[in-house]
């Protein structure tokens, strides 16, 4: 019975395996999709970077896959540096994408009846991910390439994008409220659930 009943659960989770790596992989297109269609360069010729909804979409990932949308955040968010001529950019979105998206699922789905506002403090603390991260990035970036004067010119240039990534933080948490009902509908974890009471009862 207990050999039985191990090979019955193999299917079990070929699917929920199939599953993940399905909405992993549409998820990550549509990140892609919406950092680079809905892409607004930074108008300032000193700067580099550009504004996206591109978060809002990785905030909706997190809801329906947990965890596993920092895979999704992380390759779409780079694929979209990568094909919009940021290539210098790539690893260092690479590195905080996917951690916004490991953060946003480890809550989302450690709390998955969560309260708006409180998804408004996951999403916010996501995106001070992504404006810490960049400046960061964008610091030694600006100071290496451009800035004579070393770190401390570059941290000057690079906190003038921090008011457009601030934007761009804002868009994601009206964005992820918006999409909240229904990612939560979609959610991974909640379809394997039904899909396994299904054939329980079956």
């Amino acid at each position: 019975m207990t050999e039985l009943k191990m090979n019955d659960n193999k299917p079990d989770k070929v699917r929920q395996a199939v599953r993940r790596i399905t909405y992993g992989g549409i998820l990550a297109a549509i990140i892609l999709i919406a950092t680079i269609v809905f892409q607004f360069p930074i108008p300032m010729p000193a700067l580099k970077g550009y504004v996206n909804f591109g978060d809002g979409v990785i905030i909706a990932a997190a809801m329906i896959m947990g965890p596993y949308a920092a895979v999704s955040a992380a390759i779409g968010s780079a694929l979209a540096d990568l094909l919009s001529s940021y290539v210098l950019f790539a690893p260092a979105t690479f590195l905080i994408k996917g951690l916004m998206g490991l953060f946003a699922g480890i809550m989302f789905k450690k709390y998955p009846n969560i309260k708006w506002y409180a998804a408004v403090g996951v999403i916010t603390i996501c995106e001070a991910i992504m404006v810490s991260g960049y400046f960061v990035f964008e610091m030694f970036y600006y100071a290496l390439t451009n800035s004579p004067d070393g770190l401390a010119r570059g941290a000057m240039t690079a906190a003038i994008a921090l008011p457009f990534n601030a934007v761009q933080g804002v868009a994601a948490v009206l964005l992820g409220l918006a999409m909240m009902p229904v990612a939560r509908r979609l959610r991974i974890d909640r379809t394997d659930e039904h899909n396994t009471i299904d054939r329980d009862y079956v």
